[in-house]
C-alpha cells in the first residue's frame, strides 16, 4: 500500500487565516473604495512594488496590537465621519494587523509607503503645488535677472525676449513629487538591508523632508535651465534636462545622504525573543473578525454617504441672472450666456475640496498662465484652460457668504473654529474680460450667499 506523502506547499492554518483576512478587506476595498484608489497610477503601481522592498519582518512576536488598535480608532471615527480616506487608512492598518499577528512585528517604512500611495498625498501635492509654482517662477525670475535683465515675471509665467514659458509644463518634477518619495523609502530600505540598521522614524521623516528640499531645488534650476536656454516643452531635450535635474540635484544627493545617515546614525534592529506560550490562534481570529465587521460598518457608511453625495433632488435657491442646476449633493452649476459657475460645497475643515485644477484635469484640460490676481479688493486664483485648439479663462476662490480667500490653510482653521462652511467657487469664461466682470459681479454684490 502507497503511503500518501506530506504535501510540502500545503499551507499552515495561521497562513490561511492571514490570506482569508487579506481577502475580506480586498472585498471591502473593491467595494467601498474602488472609485477612489486610482489603480493604474503611477504612485500606487509603484506603492505596490516598493511595499515588499521595504518591509522587514521580525519573525517569533505576534502579540503586538498597535496597528489593531489604530484601526478600530479610525474605523469607529469613519462611521461618524464616512470619509473614503479615513476608511483607506483603517484598511491599511487593519491589514498592518493582520501581518503582525501571523508574521511577526513589522518595521515602519510600509506606513509610509501606504501614506505616500494614498490619493490623499497626491491631492495634496496638487493643490499645494500652485503657491509653489508661483514662488518658484519668481525665484527664477530673480535669478535670470541677476544675469541678464529684462525678464519678466507673471504670475507662472516668464517673459523673456518676447517668449513666454510657462512653469507649468517646465515644472513636472513638481507632479513627481510624491514618486520621488516613495523612491527616497526604497533607497532608505535598500541601505537598511546592506549595513543591517535602522533608522528611527523621526529619521526617516528628516530624510524625506530633505528630499523635499531638495526636489524644490532641482525644480527651480530646471526651470532657469529651460528658460535661459529657451528649450520648448515636447523635445527631446526638455526631457533630458529633467532627467539631469533630478539626478544631480536630487537622486545623486540623496543616496549619499542616506548611506551616511544609516551608517553612522542607524541602529542595530532589537532582537525580538519568542514567545513561550502558544498562540491561540482562533482567538486571535476572533479578534480580527471582530475588527472585520466594525470596518465593514465603516465601509457600508461610506457607501450609503455616496449615495447621499449623489442625490440631486434637493432644491437649489435661485440666483438673478443665471440658470441653477444641482448635480450633486454637494456641486451646483450656475450658467448663463456670459460666464459658467461652480459651486462646490465643502463638508468639513478635513475634506479634500473639489480643487478646480484637479476636477478640470480630468475633465482633459490643462492649466496654464496660473496667478493670483485682485479682483473686487479679493485675492483670486486665475489660469488659462487648455483642449486641444479651444481654451477657457477660469478663476478659484473659497467663499462662506461672509469672507473670500485663497489660503488652504485660512478656510480650513477656521471651520475647525466653528465658522460657516466654505465652498469652492468656480467661474469660467470664453475669455479673460469676460471672466473678470463675472467674477466682479459675483463678488461685489455677494450673489451667490443663497447657495453658501
Amino acid at each position: 500500500m502507497i503511503q500518501a506523502l506530506p504535501l510540502s506547499f500545503k499551507i499552515a492554518t495561521p497562513k490561511r487565516m492571514a490570506l482569508g483576512l487579506y481577502l475580506l478587506y480586498a472585498i471591502v476595498m473593491l467595494f467601498a473604495l474602488n472609485t477612489y484608489i486610482k489603480w493604474q497610477s503611477v504612485n500606487i503601481v509603484l506603492g505596490i512594488l516598493a511595499l515588499p522592498l521595504v518591509t522587514v519582518i521580525q519573525h517569533g512576536n505576534y502579540r503586538n496590537i498597535r496597528y489593531g488598535t489604530l484601526a478600530a480608532l479610525v474605523a469607529l471615527l469613519t462611521v461618524l465621519l464616512p470619509q473614503k480616506t479615513m476608511l483607506y487608512f483603517s484598511v491599511a492598518f487593519a491589514c498592518f494587523f493582520v501581518a503582525e499577528n501571523f508574521s511577526g512585528k513589522i518595521n515602519l517604512l510600509p506606513v509610509g509607503v501606504v501614506c505616500l500611495m494614498s490619493p490623499v498625498a497626491q491631492f495634496f501635492a496638487d493643490v499645494f503645488s500652485v503657491p509653489i509654482r508661483l514662488q518658484l517662477t519668481n525665484w527664477a525670475g530673480i535669478i535670470m535677472n541677476w544675469a541678464q535683465a529684462g525678464i519678466t515675471v507673471k504670475g507662472n509665467v516668464l517673459i523673456s525676449k518676447g517668449g513666454e514659458f510657462s512653469v507649468d509644463p517646465a515644472c513636472m518634477g513638481l507632479n513627481m513629487m510624491v514618486t520621488s518619495l516613495l523612491l527616497q523609502l526604497i533607497i532608505i530600505a535598500m541601505y537598511q538591508r546592506r549595513y543591517k540598521l535602522q533608522l528611527n522614524w523621526w529619521q526617516v521623516i528628516g530624510l524625506l523632508t530633505i528630499s523635499f528640499v531638495l526636489n524644490i531645488v532641482s525644480n527651480l534650476f530646471r526651470i532657469v535651465c529651460l528658460v535661459w536656454f529657451k528649450i520648448l516643452p515636447g523635445t527631446t531635450m526638455h526631457e533630458l534636462a529633467g532627467v539631469f535635474c533630478l539626478l544631480v540635484y536630487v537622486i545623486i544627493p540623496m543616496v549619499l545622504i542616506t548611506q551616511l545617515a544609516i551608517k553612522y546614525k542607524g541602529q542595530a534592529a532589537s532582537i525580538v525573543q519568542k514567545n513561550e506560550t502558544p498562540v491561540l490562534w482562533n482567538s486571535v481570529l476572533r479578534i480580527h473578525l471582530v475588527l472585520f465587521v466594525i470596518i465593514s460598518w465603516a465601509a457600508y457608511k461610506v457607501v450609503l454617504n455616496d449615495r447621499v453625495v449623489a442625490d440631486v433632488t434637493a432644491t437649489v435657491a435661485t440666483v438673478e441672472g443665471y440658470k441653477t442646476e444641482r448635480i450633486t449633493a454637494e456641486i451646483v452649476k450656475l450658467q448663463n450666456s456670459k460666464s459658467l459657475i461652480y459651486v462646490k460645497h465643502i463638508p468639513g475643515f478635513f475634506s479634500a475640496d473639489h480643487h478646480p485644477m484637479i476636477c478640470w484635469k480630468g475633465s482633459g484640460y490643462s492649466f496654464n498662465q496660473v496667478q493670483i490676481e485682485t479682483v473686487a479688493g479679493k485675492r483670486i486664483y486665475t489660469a488659462l484652460l487648455g483642449n486641444g485648439n479651444g481654451k477657457l479663462y477660469t478663476g478659484w476662490w473659497y467663499d462662506n457668504g461672509i469672507e473670500q480667500t485663497i489660503e488652504q490653510m485660512s478656510w480650513r482653521r477656521k471651520m475647525l473654529l466653528g465658522e460657516r462652511p466654505f465652498s469652492v467657487v468656480n467661474v469660467t469664461a470664453e475669455d479673460k474680460q469676460q471672466l473678470i466682470s463675472a467674477i466682479d459681479g459675483v463678488i461685489r454684490g455677494n450673489r451667490l450667499k443663497p447657495l453658501l
